[in-house]
């Protein structure tokens, strides 16, 4: 076949999806050659042979035209030509004439674009997640990877009905593709794929890789082999999912217009009747009802930074100065109020590089001057200032969004009513709630970097500050050198909604670790199952007032409270709840009113098992088990007590009337053991309060946390979601877990806050390096949240800390600290850390274990990182 060489324009390899007139998905490949030649490969994936036709383009005045002439046996009996329209930019949109209408209503994107949008193709999770849920996961999905040196690789999954597996690899440059051969099986809703050669070579050891389901999509997890890092992170789309959102995402501007005798063009003849989906009537209805929002720049203005005193406790050093920034409130408004957003600026201790690290605070509603601690003498300040920008509506940045009207009351109207309150209050002082959504937070960082003069900076996000500095990595590339996120929400994930998993996820966890550890495996047995029956047990049969552990689900949250700082001692806690031993559960979660009532003849879940003494050992006697003969066996140092122990003696002294300690000792040391626990009752006898339901709304009842999430989350889930997630948790914790989501739909209902648009959550793949970092027993911001992260950047270093919990940078002598600040000097090398490398979880254990087999993670003490 000879062709003339042609305009270049649209040279190159393009893709589509599209149904094959018995309605099963093709994979469509169109090379467009620079010497003119065309090839079309229109693949079905199972069973069949590919479908190839051959012939010539050239370029026309608003795209390309094509005529296929032949395919392998031989020429066509008639040509097919069709026109690809690239008037809308990209995809190229066909239009057939009658001779071609398996050709019409096709739009081809060329690999380029969809390597780089490879995160948010056009897509219909809706269609692919129910052609799952009917037929399973057996299937053909798609992806878009580097392929490790600088090309681009289309990658097709198919996961065959006979539990076969094929992967191929195409580079899509003509070079032959890269086969890979192995088995699946579905377990536990996930996909668990074994991979065994690739090309015909058998590997050594087979590859191992599960793929989890979300949203209709497939998504690779960790694997130890490198024959499938490629596969880690990115999403794999169902081939039906493509074909679906190709047919309803044609904008109206790509059909042909009517006929002249009014007859629809073959184009339209192929569209199902269903409005554009920009039109009003296909506009989603949202919970509120109002207007998804979208930031436009309308205000003219030039931000501002002044310096300000800083307040006594952010005085960390002479280092620090502090100021605020001025900026609109709503800058999609012409007539916006400024906002004042404080700014704590630390110095650098030595000689100062240009690029600073902005600080992106916590999640909102938190007091953001906390994390001054975080970097007083953190390693990174040692060559760089550190900012630490406090959002707007949050902090000392003023106006506040804080809500004082707040009533954390057993009964939800009276809480409700004091949100309502406050949101009244605020819209009666002028606020355009509006304007304090994560798209001002991100134009906030750039006007910052602007008003300082800053080209360059580093960026941390924290918590939900990281969709915020994914926001400005996407819309001011430019300014940004590296990117850390710490215990990242990542854009795209629904935090409220999908929090319930990321918290039963962790505990999981937790138990699988110590599971994993023969020490805390012999000491706490069968953890998941002792856990649910002890919110069962505790649910009928809830603790004494004066221990203060209250019934089953207060239990729960006490454990997911627990692991914020990391799982080392939940299991220890869960152990001694479940066997009864309150005096232990006192000294590892003392709770406020309560652990100051021995507790003698209480039932436990544990009751009939041995005592935790007649285990291999028991952690030290706090006050709460009968065991002993005297006082002091109630106590961890009855010579020097502490805390809860010190303050039960000093309660004790005063209602005896005895003038010192000494005197109080010598007299508990003469008194019968049967007499000690009704005095210590006597004399301490006070009740538990009652202490409120802690949940999403009502720990961080925040106008700026209402608005993020009301915006951000609620506006895209409803009560059907919320109970399709709480049947797949166990019953113990499914409505603990899912109440803040529920809750949330309702507070979201007065709290009126435009909900932002989908569109603006569209974001394109970020070439800015990036650290991405979370801890293995994280309940508020899951490590597999981290893994999702990673997927929005081209060059990205996943660190999982095991054992840790939510927070990795509290300290500035952590090894993330330290990690950190090797990434931000060198972004494009793999920060190594000794520190990390050494990493094993630890747990709390009884004191007393087999000396002939000792442990390094025994007796109560965390390994040194």
């Amino acid at each position: 076949m000879s062709a003339q060489p042609t305009d270049s324009t649209y040279a190159g390899a393009y893709k589509a999806w599209v149904r094959s007139p018995e309605g099963r998905p093709i994979d469509s490949t169109l090379y467009l050659n620079l010497d003119g030649t065309a090839l079309l490969i229109d693949d079905p994936l199972f069973g069949e042979a590919p479908m190839t036709r051959t012939g010539q383009w050239s370029p026309t005045e608003n795209g390309v035209l094509l005529t296929l002439t032949g395919d392998p046996s031989g020429p066509l009996p008639q040509p097919l030509s069709v026109t690809l329209d690239a008037s809308i930019g990209q995809p190229l949109i066909s239009r057939a004439d009658e001779a071609s209408q398996d050709l019409a209503g096709r739009r081809y994107y060329t690999v380029s674009y969809l390597f780089e949008t490879r995160n948010t193709l056009p897509y219909s999770s809706e269609a692919a997640t129910a052609v799952i849920a009917s037929g399973g996961l057996a299937g053909a999905y798609k992806a878009y990877a580097p392929d490790g040196a600088g090309g681009r690789r289309d990658l097709t999954l198919m996961l065959f009905p006979d539990f076969r597996v094929i992967l191929k690899r195409d580079a899509v440059d003509g070079r032959a593709s890269s086969i890979t051969y192995g088995a699946w099986q579905d377990i536990g809703g996930q996909a668990s794929v074994t991979l065994t050669e690739a090309d015909g070579v058998p590997f050594r050891t087979p590859v191992e890789i599960t793929f989890g389901v979300e949203n209709g999509l497939l998504r690779g997890l960790a694997t130890a082999s490198v024959n499938a890092a490629d596969l880690v992170g990115i999403p794999f789309y169902r081939l039906e999912g493509l074909v679906n959102a190709v047919t309803v995402l044609l904008p109206p501007e790509a059909t042909s217009p009517p006929n002249e005798g009014g007859e629809a063009s073959a184009v339209d003849a192929t569209m199902p009747e269903a409005a554009p989906l920009d039109s009003a009537a296909s506009a989603p209805e949202t919970s509120t009802g109002l207007t998804p929002s979208s930031t436009e720049i309308v205000a003219e203005y030039e931000p501002s930074f002044a310096d300000a005193p800083c307040p006594a406790d952010l005085l960390v050093d002479s280092a620090a100065t502090c100021g605020f920034l001025t900026v609109p409130e709503n800058r999609s408004r012409s007539d916006s109020q400024p906002v004042r957003l404080f700014v704590v600026k630390l110095a650098a201790l030595g000689d100062a590089l240009p690029d600073p690290l902005v600080v992106l605070a916590d999640s909102a509603g938190d007091d953001p001057s906390n994390i001054v601690q975080w970097f007083s003498t953190a390693p990174v300040r040692s060559m760089r200032h550190v900012l630490i920008l406090h959002s707007r509506g949050e902090g000392l940045s003023a106006p506040s969004l804080a809500c004082p009207e707040y009533t954390a009351d057993g009964d939800p109207q009276i809480m409700l009513q004091s949100l309502a309150d406050c949101y009244n209050r605020l819209l009666q002082e002028g606020r355009d709630l509006a304007g304090y959504s994560l798209d001002q937070r991100a134009i906030d960082v750039a006007d910052l970097a602007r008003a300082l003069g800053l080209e360059r900076i580093n960026l941390l996000g924290v918590d939900i500050g990281a969709a915020v500095v994914q926001l400005t990595a996407e819309r001011f590339p430019s300014i940004v050198r590296s990117i850390v996120l710490e215990s990242p929400a990542p854009l795209g994930v629904n935090r409220t909604l999908e929090g319930a998993f990321g918290a039963f996820d962790a505990l999981r966890k937790v138990f699988d670790d110590c599971a994993h550890n023969t020490a805390c495996a012999t000491a706490y047995p069968d953890l998941e199952t002792r856990f649910l029956q002890l919110i069962d047990w505790y649910n009928q049969n809830p603790t004494p007032e004066s221990i203060g552990f209250g019934n089953g689900d207060a239990i729960a949250r006490l454990v997911f409270a627990k692991m914020r700082q990391g799982g080392r001692e939940v299991p220890a806690l869960i152990h001694a709840l479940y066997m009864g031993d309150f005096g232990t559960a006192c000294q590892i979660a003392p709770v406020v009113g309560g652990c100051l009532l021995p507790a003698s003849g209480v039932s436990s879940p544990g009751s009939a098992a041995p005592t935790p003494s007649e285990q291999q050992g028991a952690l030290p006697a706090t006050p709460g088990v009968e065991s002993g003969q005297s006082w002091r066996d109630y106590f961890t140092d009855p010579d020097n007590p502490q805390g809860v122990e010190a303050a039960m003696l000093d309660r004790l002294q005063m209602e005896l009337g005895i003038d010192t300690r000494a005197e109080l000792i010598d007299f508990l040391d003469s008194l019968p053991h049967q007499n000690f626990l009704p005095l210590l009752a006597a004399a301490t006898g006070v009740q538990a309060t009652a202490r409120p339901t802690p949940s999403t709304v009502r720990s961080t009842a925040h106008g700026a946390h209402l608005n993020s999430v009301c915006a951000e989350d609620a506006s895209r889930y409803t009560i059907d979601d919320v109970q399709r997630v709480a049947r797949r948790l166990p019953l113990q914790v499914a409505t603990l877990l899912t109440a803040p989501a529920e809750e949330l739909l309702i507070v979201c209902e007065l709290w009126l806050t435009p909900p932002a648009a989908s569109g603006d959550r569209v974001i394109q793949i970020s070439n800015a390096p990036a650290l991405i970092m979370a801890g293995a027993h994280d309940p508020v911001t899951p490590a597999r949240w981290a893994r999702r992260s990673a997927a929005d950047f081209n060059q990205s270093f996943v660190r999982v800390f095991v054992g840790e919990g939510h927070h990795l940078l509290q300290s500035p002598e952590s090894c993330a600290q330290q990690m950190m600040a090797a990434f931000i000097d060198h972004p494009n090398r793999a920060p190594d850390a000794f520190c990390f490398r050494s990493q094993r979880p630890t747990f709390l254990l009884p004191t007393a274990v087999d000396e002939s087999n000792p442990s390094p993670e025994l007796v109560g003490r965390s390994q040194s990182q």
